[in-house]
């Protein structure tokens, strides 16, 4: 009898999605590109590798929805991050690193559970001229958002002009809503997020806060505003991010690995001197033709304690240049240069001298 119930509950819901009015699609980017870097290491060596390209990293996902009625839709997307040149996952191997949520969309926004981007990415991605490159070198500054949370709860909505998003997540410690049991970039830390941009003819502006904590409820903390203006095939950008660190982990990213002639010295103390960034940019893309796309963008960041080290501080600057072409409606070819200066306390950003040139060249395939 059970068995038969089973069989029964099975062909009830395969007649129900027969004619549901459903649809999964399966989508993805093969980006690779070839990158050359000075001074790549203690040494000052310079380096030509086979990497993932300059802005958009590989992936590839499913995501679909089923009409519910009344305008309502159950949704999920599920996304991989990979690298083209040795098959591997990215985001630490994990299966779906990039997305992994279900939820509902409706009249009135959407609702998502799952790992998600944060807000601070959400919100950056359209007011970045790059749209957030893939490069540490011309990526960097939005470190600050730590790109993705898990244990998410997301509300996003287009209202008109106006789209706003807010996102909880949840540390999921036994015994504590607020305190996460482990505290990695991108990790299980309690997170929170909001954002609102409004935009209206050729002009958006908008502004976000977020952030998480450590097992100790120390905060990494992100806010920051940004503009945009579009005259005929040119777009201007301006913004601004801030942050304030008393966990350690935006230092903890901008190092660079053990071999570095610049270590993190000793001392330091997050919570009595947290890192304090103030990071400002400015740039444009210019559609010269219908098939060539120019951007050009200047970041700059003057730090205060960095390393958790008092009074000790730093400035980087970047300028990135992209030039892409493309061959079809899918297929994209990209030449890039990215030039990065630190000094004072920001040292420890760059492996060798103060200075880093990279030039990359690559080819892009969406499916």
């Amino acid at each position: 009898m059970k068995k038969s119930a089973i069989v029964l509950a099975a062909g009830s819901l395969l007649a129900g999605s027969a004619f549901a009015q459903s649809s999964v699609t399966l989508y993805g980017i093969v980006d690779q590109s070839v990158r050359f870097t000075t001074n790549s290491d203690a040494q000052n060596h310079s380096q030509t590798q086979l990497t993932n390209g300059a802005v958009t990293n590989s992936r590839w996902g499913l995501k679909g929805s089923e009409a519910l009625g009344n305008n309502l839709k159950a949704i999920f997307q599920l996304e991989n991050g990979f690298d083209p040149d040795t098959g591997k996952a990215n985001q630490g191997g994990r299966l779906f690193g990039r997305q992994a949520y279900v939820g509902l969309s409706g009249e009135f926004g959407a609702i998502k559970l799952g790992r998600q981007y944060t807000e601070g990415f959400n919100f950056f991605g359209d007011y970045d001229p790059l749209t957030i490159g893939n490069y540490d070198n011309n990526a960097w500054p939005f470190f600050l958002t730590q790109f993705r949370s898990d244990n998410v709860i997301g509300y996003s909505g287009k209202f008109g002009g106006l789209n706003v998003g807010v996102s909880y997540g949840f540390g999921e410690k036994p015994g504590s809503f607020t305190h996460a049991q482990t505290n990695p970039p991108n990790g299980n830390a309690p997170y929170f997020g909001a954002r609102a941009a409004y935009e209206a003819g050729p002009w958006g502006v908008g502004g976000v806060y977020q952030e998480f904590r450590d097992t100790n409820g120390n905060k990494q903390q992100m806010w920051g505003a940004a503009g945009k203006y579009g005259i005929g095939p040119a777009k201007i950008f301006l913004g601004y991010i801030g942050g304030k660190d008393k966990t350690g982990l935006i230092d903890a990213a901008f190092f660079t690995p053990s071999n570095s002639a610049n270590p993190i010295p000793a001392g330091g103390n997050y919570t009595a001197s947290p890192r304090k960034d103030n990071i400002g940019y400015i740039g444009a893309t210019y559609q010269a033709t219908p098939a060539l796309a120019l951007t050009g963008v200047f970041y700059g960041d003057h730090i205060k304690n960095t390393n958790g080290l008092a009074n000790v501080s730093g400035n980087r600057y970047t300028g990135v240049l992209l030039a892409e072409y493309s061959l079809s409606k899918r297929t994209q070819v990209y030449g890039t240069v990215d030039y990065n200066q630190v000094t004072g306390g920001a040292k420890t950003q760059l492996p060798g001298k103060d200075n880093q040139l990279g030039l990359g060249a690559g080819i892009r395939h969406i499916f």
